[in-house]
């Protein structure tokens, strides 16, 4: 039983469209609002692209790439933490953290994407 949790897990972490198309059917059984079903699998699902980014990475890459993807997720946010800074003088770490979470989803599936297709031509062309 145990081994079943962890290959979900690991299927979950490795098709992260899969788990966002599954949190998003469930949202919105639930809240019955498009919108805010998107932004509650955009909220729960971006874990799971930033490691699927971290794994496809160190697969593409043969490096471990782990500690460049954190220095990366802190630059994300302390722009965010300037940019708010400077438009409203006042820092406000939700709504900060809030439109970083949401950009970093942006990204990293951006990111993801772009890295699923680089690691298939590598497996095509070797």
């Amino acid at each position: 039983m145990f081994d079943i949790i962890i290959y979900f897990i690991a299927l979950l972490i490795t098709v992260p469209l899969a788990a966002t198309w599954i949190v998003y059917k469930i949202a919105l059984k639930i809240h019955k609002q498009r919108w805010r079903a998107i932004h509650t699998a955009v909220n729960w699902t971006t874990c799971l692209y930033i490691f699927a980014v971290i794994a496809l990475l160190t697969i593409v890459f043969e490096k471990q790439l782990a500690a460049f993807v954190l220095i990366v997720l802190l630059s994300f946010f302390t722009c965010i933490i300037i940019i708010q800074w400077k438009l409203k003088t006042e820092v406000v770490f939700s709504k900060a953290f809030k439109g970083f979470w949401r950009f970093s989803f942006l990204f990293f599936s951006f990111c993801y994407v772009c890295l699923v297709c680089i690691g298939l031509v590598q497996e095509i062309l070797s």
